[in-house]
């Protein structure tokens, strides 16, 4: 049984970078040629057409994201296949729920650039919000791949694989790069509210210290590298009378090895939606 409550230490940012940062200053070792800035895109367009990327970028912020990705195809037809543009359209796309649009111009990126992280990880969510399991899969191996390469920022811990509507309530499942916090989170769900408010959090997690056990327990799988990892949500209990924030952890099941995507998206909803039954649960504990 954990001893200490979960509360997230990262929440991946958008993938589109600023204006004045330039794509292959992460990694430039692992670039052929340099990847077009958008500074680069912005020296080659109009007065006309700064003011159309400057619209569609306060369109997005707003979160217009349908009236952004309007502006950001009238470009595209003067700039077709831009990879700056293509992304930025394709985050809009993801928003505004037109996923398979988002996918047809992110996939023709990483296919002339497959160490691109950024198209990897929006044409990822476009598979995964489209319904297209395979492609979605193959992004998840793609971006663990770049990771291992060193090719995804050192900082990037987690990105999005995909949001999903529950009734009133929206579902955004991530999923880690590389496990953290104290209890190893492999991958995060966290439930929504209309006002984008998380109430509820369900976690992939493989805790080292339950390794121990696992191994007596399991010692033929132990020895072949495999772990052990648990299902575990985490929801908001209100404030006590010291007016420090409180939460109820819960644990629901056991894997042995980590279980698919599609696995821990169908257990994630299940979290989301109350249908998952935990087999323990500790309430009011002070979220650290």
């Amino acid at each position: 049984m954990k001893s200490k409550p979960y509360t997230a230490t990262l929440i991946f940012a958008m993938l589109i970078i600023s204006p004045a940062i330039n794509f292959a200053q992460a990694n430039p070792a692992s670039l052929v040629t340099q990847r077009e800035s958008t500074q680069d895109l912005l020296a080659r367009l109009s007065p006309q057409q700064k003011q159309q990327f400057d619209d569609a970028g306060r369109s997005f912020r707003g979160q217009h994201y349908a009236e952004a990705l309007e502006t950001y195809k009238q470009l595209l037809k003067d700039f077709p296949g831009d990879a700056v543009l293509s992304k930025f359209a394709s985050e809009a796309a993801i928003n505004s729920r037109d996923a398979s649009f988002a996918m047809n111009i992110t996939k023709p990126l990483t296919e002339a650039d497959p160490d691109d992280w950024q198209a990897v990880a929006l044409l990822t969510r476009a598979c995964a919000e489209s319904g297209n399991k395979s492609c979605r899969d193959s992004g998840i191996a793609h971006m663990l791949d770049l990771h291992r390469r060193g090719i995804t920022p050192p900082t990037m811990q987690q990105y999005i694989v995909e949001r999903v509507k529950e009734g009133e309530n929206f579902l955004v499942i991530r999923m880690s790069l590389e496990p953290w916090g104290n209890y190893k989170v492999y991958a995060l769900g966290q439930v929504m509210n209309g006002e984008d408010k998380i109430f509820l959090r369900a976690t992939l997690e493989s805790n080292d210290a339950d390794q121990l056990l696992f191994a007596k327990e399991h010692p033929e799988d132990a020895a072949k590298g495999i772990r052990e990892f648990s299902l575990d949500g985490y929801q908001e209990t209100g404030i006590n009378s010291n007016g420090q924030r409180t939460q109820t952890h819960f644990t629901y099941k056991f894997f042995i090895g980590q279980p698919p995507y599609e696995s821990i998206r169908e257990e994630f909803i299940k979290v989301a939606t109350g249908k998952a039954v935990p087999q323990s649960s500790r309430t009011n504990l002070v979220v650290p």
